[in-house]
This record gives structure tokens, C-alpha cells and sequence, in this order.
């Protein structure tokens, strides 16, 4: 399972907490977790919990696509995503 904790859906600015959870039954040392903004990889890190920082600033204003994916050992994935829009 992967959530989104942050953001929800909505208007942001300026930067932006972008906080990932993952679990799976073998334990959070075989997730790996990675963050896309509009399609693009931001990070890639493992374990239960992810943290990015984005700075909207550098968007255009409108539409975003935020999206989680975690994998596990056995190749498992799960994908979250969340839309939010810029000023």
C-alpha cells in the first residue's frame, strides 16, 4: 500500500511538503519508494516513508499531477496520486 499524506488535493505555493507512505508485509526495508511530479521522476529513496520538497514556484501555474509509486522485494507496485493546482 502507498498514501499520499501530502499534500491533498488543492491549491498550493511557494515549496511544497510532498510525504509518501508505503507497507507491505515483508517489512519496510524492502520498499522502494519514488515521487513523480507531471510524469517526471523527483526522488527515489527506501523504506516506509519518503519526504520531497518541491518548489512550485518553479511550475507554471495550473494543473499538477503528484504521484507515488512503491515497489517491493518481490516486485510488487502500488501507485497513489494526488492533483493539485499552482498559482
Amino acid at each position: 500500500m502507498v498514501t499520499i499524506n501530502n499534500p491533498v488535493g488543492g491549491a498550493v505555493s511557494g515549496t511544497v511538503s510532498i510525504s509518501v507512505s508505503a507497507s507491505d508485509n515483508g517489512g519496510a526495508a524492502g520498499i522502494t519508494q519514488m515521487p513523480y511530479i507531471d510524469g517526471k521522476l523527483v526522488a527515489k529513496g527506501s523504506g516506509g516513508t519518503l519526504s520531497y520538497n518541491w518548489n512550485s514556484r518553479k511550475a507554471s501555474s495550473g494543473a499538477h499531477s503528484i504521484q507515488a509509486v512503491a515497489t517491493d522485494r518481490a516486485g510488487n507496485s502500488r501507485t497513489a496520486s494526488v492533483s493539485v493546482t499552482t498559482r
